[in-house]
């Protein structure tokens, strides 16, 4: 073979990813390529071309020193050319560095149009200060990385950190991240682009009170004016206008970013209401249905756009295959739907529906619904401590290798529980904290048992639920071993069941663990049942999920920092195991309630109903189940709420009659309240009839 046909296979073997064959057939002019018009301003040419939507990888290459895709391109061009793009991709395939890309595009490519042009302005808003800044790192790193971007501005150029926000400065083009929180701290801000990533998380009301708004003024509100005005007259006088649509850009812009969600949660609300508009292509009869008081004055249906990209779209090579097909081997069908496939599925399609288990979150779009129980007035949190009037459940299901050994806590009242706390850990965490110093406890069993005492001290515990089998035995016995008992606490026993005599019903300490049985089939029933009802009837409510919820969280975990560098100079505290992380926790428990599959085992009059998780084939190729250890922890912990709160009290009857002389409550001669001789409507009148004689 000869050196130049070595070469030609050479260079289209390099040039495959491009997926446009053999590229030496191809006749492409070369718009570098100085021209005529071009030939006497060096340097006009390239950045003219950078400004083209159709170049932005060009832009890419040289600004920020980035080598893109041609789908992620062409992602960027419809940004450009889109006024309300929506862009939904698998979990892996760089949503939040492709928008930090685009940020940092629109503030390096967009000049000032007039003198009282405020330039342009990027907000960035996650579902918490934490997914926002997710963006703004990766745009940091490029800045880090991109030298000629760096050379053109000035010194006092880049990103600037401060505690409520981030600011990336280039010119007079501004790029904030910001926390979302309530959403009261941030109302007032303008954008010409609000970016809002992971959109499915936002808060729906904070999303079309607040961050809606931020778009609404333009960037030159008084040259807009002038626009509309000499429009309006050149319509009425059938003449044409002066400038075009293209001349005056299509003004503010507002992208939804995220991973597909439930079919019944409002981002896909909003990806029907874009999908409708876009099939309508204007059509006024198709748009009644999201314009029922008709359609606005200038609406442009092509402003709107979704960008879809399932992992089976997503280049060979750009995600570990490995990774993928490990997700869809034990991940849950529903979820890797989500994730991975990017659709809005109906529902879960296990024992606890997604629905169901939504619709008994705290938060204010729930208690808007008239289903909503009136013994919750308004959303509550997470906590990392109870409250002294109030009594709680702690249940811990103590699996420690395939599973986690999970503990969940619940605040009781009256008429219903809360889910308050949920917390993690295994035999590997449990050795790099050991590692770390963090506990002096070497036996993992002993850590849990410690960890369940820890949480007696911040959470006044009425009951402590356990599974009976396997380690819930040892974690048992380091209850009430005299090595494992510190001083000041108190050994703690089995509850005292007077039907069933144990010798451990006489020992000094708290009887107050409950050894559940998830072997007993009958218990094993009621419990499952039991907690479904409890959902429909909203007895069992967890905590509300929103930004606030995580701003919040995340407040507290600072607090608690400068508190202990307040109380102990000169130190440093990580804190493990924080609210946020206990937020997490409590999505993965929901998470885990989707999975479970009832199905029967045996047939006939033998079989038996089953609560498990689906069957999946594991990387090893032996077959193997989800995780489902917050699940069992729940179960157990809501059976026994559901003990404590609905014991049936005895009713006491008075025995109607008797004889008066043995009846030492009664005065002789009288009706008094002592003597029971009826119903109430008897005494009464025996009563007036008594007084009249």
């Amino acid at each position: 073979m000869s050196a130049n046909a070595q070469a030609d296979i050479k260079q289209i073997l390099s040039e495959a990813w491009l997926g446009l064959g053999d590229t030496s057939k191809l006749k492409i002019e070369n718009p570098l390529v100085p021209s005529q018009k071009y030939s006497e301003q060096h340097g006009i040419m390239p950045l003219t071309l950078m400004k083209n939507p159709e170049y932005l990888g060009y832009a890419c290459r040289v600004l920020l020193n980035i080598s893109l895709l041609p789908v992620q391109t062409c992602i960027l061009s419809e940004f450009w050319n889109k006024k309300f793009p929506m862009y939904i991709a698998s979990r892996g395939f760089g949503k939040s560095f492709t928008l930090a890309i685009y940020s940092l595009l629109k503030l390096a490519l967009t000049p000032p149009t007039s003198i009282g042009d405020a330039g342009c302005k990027v907000v960035i808003a996650g579902a918490g200060f934490r997914q926002s800044r997710i963006i703004f790192s990766y745009m940091e790193s490029i800045w880090n990385n991109a030298p000629i971007l760096r050379s053109v501005c000035g010194a006092k150029q880049g990103p600037r950190h401060a505690i409520d926000r981030s600011t990336f400065y280039i010119g007079a083009n501004t790029a904030i991240a910001i926390p979302v929180g309530t959403g009261e701290k941030i109302r007032g801000l303008r954008s010409t682009n609000t970016l809002c990533d992971e959109f499915g998380a936002l808060s729906p009301s904070i999303y079309e009170e607040v961050i809606q708004g931020f778009s609404s003024v333009k960037t030159d509100p008084a040259e807009g004016v002038r626009h509309e005005a000499s429009k309006a007259l050149a319509n009425e006088l059938n003449i044409g206008h002066l400038a075009s649509q293209a001349d005056m850009g299509f003004g503010n812009q507002t992208i939804l970013s995220g991973t597909a969600s439930y079919d019944f949660e409002h981002f896909a609300d909003y990806w029907k209401k874009y999908k409708t508009i876009i099939y309508s292509r204007g059509d006024p009869d198709k748009l009644r249905s999201i314009f029922s008081e008709g359609i606005p004055l200038d609406f442009n249906w092509r402003h709107y756009s979704i960008i879809r990209f399932p992992y089976e779209l997503i280049p060979r090579g750009f995600m570990d295959d490995d990774v993928v097909i490990r997700a869809k081997a034990t991940t849950h069908s529903g979820v890797f739907a989500k994730e991975y496939a990017t659709i809005f599925t109906k529902d879960s399609t296990g024992f606890f529906k997604r629905s169901l288990i939504e619709s008994c979150v705290a938060n204010d779009e729930n208690m808007k619904s008239e289903n909503w129980p009136k013994w919750c007035s308004s959303p509550f949190d997470i906590r990392h401590k109870g409250e002294g009037n109030k009594e709680y459940v702690i249940a811990m299901d103590p699996a420690s290798e395939v599973d986690k050994c999970a503990i969940v806590v619940l605040e009781l009242y009256e008429e219903h529980s809360r889910v308050v706390y949920c917390w993690t850990t295994n035999r590997r965490e449990h050795k790099a904290k050991l590692k770390a110093h963090l506990t002096s406890e070497e036996d993992f069993y002993s850590y849990c048992a410690r960890k369940v005492r820890e949480l007696m001290q911040i959470f006044p515990t009425k009951r402590i639920g356990l599974d009976a089998q396997g380690g819930g035995i040892a974690i048992m016995e380091a209850f009430h071993d005299k090595d494992k008992v510190i001083s000041g606490e108190h050994k703690i026993w089995p509850v005292v069941d007077d039907n069933k005599k144990a010798d451990t019903d006489h020992e000094p300490g708290l009887h107050i663990l409950e050894m559940c049985q998830f072997a007993n089939y009958e218990w094993l029933s009621t419990a499952n049942h039991g907690l479904k009802k409890d959902m429909e009837d909203k007895v069992i409510l967890f905590p509300r999920f929103d930004p606030i919820s995580l701003e919040h969280a995340i407040a507290q975990d600072k607090t608690r920092v400068s508190q202990f560098a307040m109380d102990n100079p000169g130190s440093t505290l990580n804190i493990y195991d924080t609210l946020e992380d206990c937020i997490n926790e409590v999505e993965e428990l929901k998470d885990e309630l989707t999975t479970i599959v009832h199905t029967k085992a045996g047939t006939g009059v033998s079989s038996r109903d089953r609560w498990d998780t689906p069957e999946v084939k594991l990387r090893s190729g032996k077959k193997g189940r989800l995780r489902k250890d917050r699940y069992s922890a729940l179960l157990m912990g809501n059976m026994l709420a559901r003990q404590t709160r609905r014991q049936i009290s005895i009713a006491t009857y008075d025995a109607i009659g008797g004889i008066v002389e043995s009846d030492p409550k009664r005065d002789p001669g009288t009706f008094g309240p002592g003597y029971s001789g009826g119903p109430e409507w008897f005494m009464n009148e025996a009563e007036r009839l008594m007084n009249e004689l």
